[in-house]
């Protein structure tokens, strides 16, 4: 057994995450989940309680929390108050995940079920790299980046904190995703995209640039 863990959000990721928690031997850890919904403090979600807010950490020692949200700014601004209070951030990574060679995963991130990371890959604090995902050589995830299941990452990619790429979408070769970006679900990112910008489309365009 190790150290007791909390699972923050009671969504379908929170409900995921649960699931990852027992896949990786932990499940007797797991004490419950957090949300900051008080109308559901004292109910269960998938058969464990939900103990309270955040604010419930701050009377315990040394529980680990697991952010369980898929929003990267939320979940930014959720490591940045859990951090602030000294609280463990919990890392799950999927006993089904590949990883390669010198691969670094920072505390707080999530690497899902069936996700392939090839050699020397960094994946920042509390980023997620979903189902299905596939990230090449030298790749680097920014700080709460969120990778949607069936992404395909080529090698030397960054993407920056807070940015989200969304599901089945494709990066080429040494492309730099800025930092608070979105790629639309199925995009081919062909280019560089800028700090804040949406892309979608095949290639991948900023929406006010897509034909319509």
């Amino acid at each position: 057994m190790g150290r007791e863990l909390v699972i923050v959000g009671t969504g379908g990721m929170g409900r995921e995450a649960a699931a990852w928690v027992a896949d990786c031997g932990r499940g007797a850890d797991l004490l419950g989940f957090l949300d900051d919904d008080p109308a559901i403090h004292g109910t269960e979600v998938a058969g464990l309680p939900v103990l309270g807010g955040l604010g419930w950490v701050e009377t315990q020692s040394g529980v680990e929390v697991l952010i369980a949200i898929g929003t990267p700014s939320a979940r930014s601004a959720v490591a940045d108050r859990l951090e602030a209070t000294g609280a463990p951030l919990a890392t799950v990574v999927h006993p089904s995940a590949i990883l390669g060679p010198r691969v670094a995963i920072e505390a707080g991130a999530i690497v899902c079920p069936g996700a392939m990371l090839s050699c020397d890959v960094r994946v920042g604090r509390a980023a997620i790299v979903n189902y299905g995902a596939m990230v090449g050589h030298d790749g680097v995830l920014g700080d709460a980046c969120f990778i949607a299941p069936g992404v395909h990452i080529a090698g030397n990619v960054t993407v920056g904190a807070r940015s989200e790429v969304g599901i089945g979408a494709s990066v080429l070769q040494g492309v730099t995703i800025g930092s608070s970006a979105v790629v639309g679900a199925g995009a081919v990112v062909l280019r560089d995209v800028p700090d804040g910008v949406t892309v979608v489309g095949v290639p991948a365009r900023p929406i006010g640039e897509v034909a319509r």
